[in-house]
């Protein structure tokens, strides 16, 4: 760690005395820009240095210093966000709480269309494939954001808002290579319509190969990757007032895995190397049109269809949402107003490994949502709001939202919130009865031999229609200071969970009295013989709790016309009652170091460097420093060269082993160079 911080160091010592004239296309003042328009955190546009929520947005121009190709790549360029993959193609993000496979207490978007999956309550980071060049910027809120965008918001909020295609009337070619990609090829054309006052379009297609890891963490990997991807945009204004949006995509994958699924007859867990498919399918039309100077309404329909298959799970699900939003503003006082439907379709696919015990084809939810802010002078601003939310599994739930902000000058902010938000159960939790590792003997009734005590008995997890609804309390407080070429933010948090999901025991169906009997014997061949007929059968519960706290601080520094840096350190705590079973408890702290540099050597050679610690006890794994580097050389303002290094301070490492909640075997992350050139005409 001390080294890698004397080579940052001594980078931006070299970089600060390099030569610069006029700059290209690159505008290093824009990554410390603080009036940067946002909408996720208050689902109107709004200024994000005077937002009342822990928000960081990622610019375009930040993506491109980086070299970023994919969604969860440019999320590691998030102070405080955790992204760890899993293998060469599974993530684990989250913010505020452990980041797992499927992390349900962070709602992703975009463009405001919610990719939230029913089965898992989580995302597929590996099908969210759009184009990296076409996102205009991420908006990500730490923290609570249900109160807007409705259940599964608890902890945060990434909303992935892509350029208006007036932006992108370009054609764009690029290509992408290196030690773990075979290629990764993109075309984007964009044009203009002849529609309404002023229409335009863009069309993209991807196709990208990658190889797989070296190593495994247990048997072999086999996690190489097929990718392919389309979609397009139309931005329509039909007069001053009025604007269309209609926008698709459909990605289709197919990537492989090493999985752990347990062996009939033995219930030991055993390789299997089946590839996983999906399918992914985004249909959007959203009506922007103002009312009068101080009103306008948004009506927002959207469709996606999420189809997977592997071995021991398949799913077949399609979303149809209506959203419609008014916003006005009378004298000083500003509310918005809302209402939203969703229809699920989850006809069930049953497999030898899951079975559905409800048999549920359907799930609606309803919302209304009233948010109301009101400014008693320049300088304090009140925001008073309630989500409203109606489900099958849990019925009615309510996520009131107070925040309050204070800023008496340019220079100063602060603010404070409190807030509750409720995670709705997934269809595995509620419904779903899956086939799972056996459980040994020894974990009921250890014998003291170990060939009875390692025998493993038939295991299920079973879902529960009893859950109840998982709510967060929040309290939030933040301060930020901005001042010529230099500002940071730092924000603390407390939140109390209740009714958290556990895994209990619920059928234990063997004997022990029975087994004694057989031990005491010696008939070994009539106790196997009863233990293979015997079953165990667990349940989710919502009988815990977790506390959590924690601190977020972000700086950033514009030293001159060509060198910026940011640094940011997270650290948060989470403890966990009663502590009932590993598969879903955790206890434990995160603590993360995040710097980067961009510099500008010269008009045509741009450097980003970002290094990442990450300690704490949460992911079975050691601690680790992540170094990535990108030297960018531009050699026409239409022609671009990236040379890209990543995890460059370790040969490989695991990221993530928390093996009991995911089928998935991990695989060492390994240092991985790529070169990439785009040309845009």
């Amino acid at each position: 760690m001390h080294k890698l911080l004397c080579l940052v160091i001594s980078f931006i010592s070299f970089t600060s005395h390099a030569t610069h004239s006029e700059l290209t296309d690159f505008d290093i003042e824009s990554l410390l820009a603080a009036d940067i328009q946002i909408t996720s955190a208050m689902k109107r546009t709004g200024i994000a240095s005077q937002t009342a929520a822990s928000v960081y947005v990622l610019t375009q121009d930040k993506i491109k210093a980086s070299g970023a190709s994919s969604i969860p790549q440019a999320l590691k360029l998030v102070p405080g966000m955790q992204v760890r993959k899993i293998d060469n193609n599974k993530w684990a993000i989250g913010i505020r709480n452990p980041a797992g496979r499927y992390t349900s207490r962070l709602l992703v978007m975009v463009d405001g269309q919610s990719i939230y999956n029913p089965a898992t309550a989580g995302v597929y980071w590996e099908a969210l494939n759009y184009p990296i060049d076409d996102i205009e910027r991420i908006e990500v809120i730490r923290g609570q954001g249900g109160v807007l965008w409705g259940s599964n918001a608890t902890n945060g909020v990434v909303n992935i808002i892509t350029k208006m295609s007036i932006d992108t009337r370009t054609t764009l070619l690029k290509y992408s290579t290196g030690n773990y990609v075979d290629f990764d090829a993109n075309i984007r054309i964009g044009g203009d319509l002849s529609l309404g006052d002023t229409a335009s379009y863009r069309v993209y297609a991807n196709s990208q190969r990658s190889d797989s890891s070296k190593e495994s963490y247990e048997w072999q990997a086999h996690d190489s990757g097929k990718k392919n991807s389309i979609g397009a945009r139309v931005d329509i204004s039909v007069n001053p007032d009025t604007s269309i949006i209609i926008q698709g995509d459909y990605t289709h994958i197919n990537i492989g895995q090493t999985i752990n699924l347990t062996e009939y007859g033995t219930w030991l867990p055993s390789e299997d190397i089946s590839p996983a498919t999906r399918t992914h399918t985004q249909l959007m039309f959203r009506l922007d049109d103002r009312l009068s100077d101080t009103a306008n309404q948004l009506l927002q329909l959207s469709y996606s269809m999420q189809d997977g298959y592997q071995p021991y799970y398949q799913e077949s699900f399609k979303h149809y949402d209506l959203d419609y939003q008014v916003n006005m503003i009378l004298d000083d006082v500003q509310i918005n107003v809302g209402a939203n439907y969703r229809y699920n379709s989850t006809p069930f696919n049953e497999t030898t490994h899951i079975t559905s015990q409800n048999g549920i084809e359907s799930i609606n939810y309803l919302g209304l949502f009233a948010q109301t802010s009101v400014s008693f002078s320049e300088h304090i601003n009140l925001m008073i709001g309630n989500k409203t939310e109606r489900n099958n599994f849990t019925g009615w739930e309510n996520q009131p939202s107070l925040r309050l902000s204070w800023q008496p000058n340019d220079k100063h902010f602060l603010w404070g919130a409190i807030s509750q938000g409720v995670r709705i159960p997934s269809l595995f939790e509620y419904d779903y009865k899956t086939l799972i590792n056996g459980t040994s003997i020894k974990d009921f009734f250890p014998t003291g031999i170990p060939s009875v005590d390692e025998t493993r008995i038939k295991t299920y997890l079973l879902g529960n229609d009893q859950l109840e609804v998982e709510k967060t309390l929040s309290f939030e407080s933040g301060y930020r200071f901005k001042k010529d070429n230099w500002k940071f933010d730092i924000s603390t948090f407390y939140s109390e969970h209740k009714n958290v999901l556990t895994v209990t025991p619920k059928n234990i169906q063997f004997s022990v009295n029975t087994i004694q009997e057989l031990l005491s014997t010696n008939d070994f061949i009539s106790l196997q013989q009863y233990l293979s007929e015997q079953s165990v059968e667990l349940e989710f519960s919502s009988n815990s709790k977790i506390k959590a706290k924690g601190i977020e601080f972000i700086a950033n520094w514009q030293a001159n016309n060509h060198l910026y840096g940011e640094i940011g350190y997270t650290y948060s705590e989470h403890k966990q009652t009663p502590f009932v079973d590993t598969r879903l408890s955790s206890n434990g702290k995160i603590r993360q170091l995040y710097t980067a540099v961009t510099a500008i050597v010269n008009d045509v050679h741009f450097i980003n460097a970002t290094l990442r610690a990450e300690a704490g006890d949460l992911y079975n794994v050691d601690d680790y420093e992540a170094l990535d580097i990108t030297w960018r050389w531009q050699l026409t303002p239409f022609l671009n060269i990236y040379f890209i290094g990543e995890n460059l301070t370790q040969k490989s490492q695991l990221e993530f082993k928390r093996t009991n909640e995911i089928v998935a075997v991990p695989t060492y992350i390994d240092r991985r160079f790529s070169f990439s050139v785009s040309y845009e005409f």
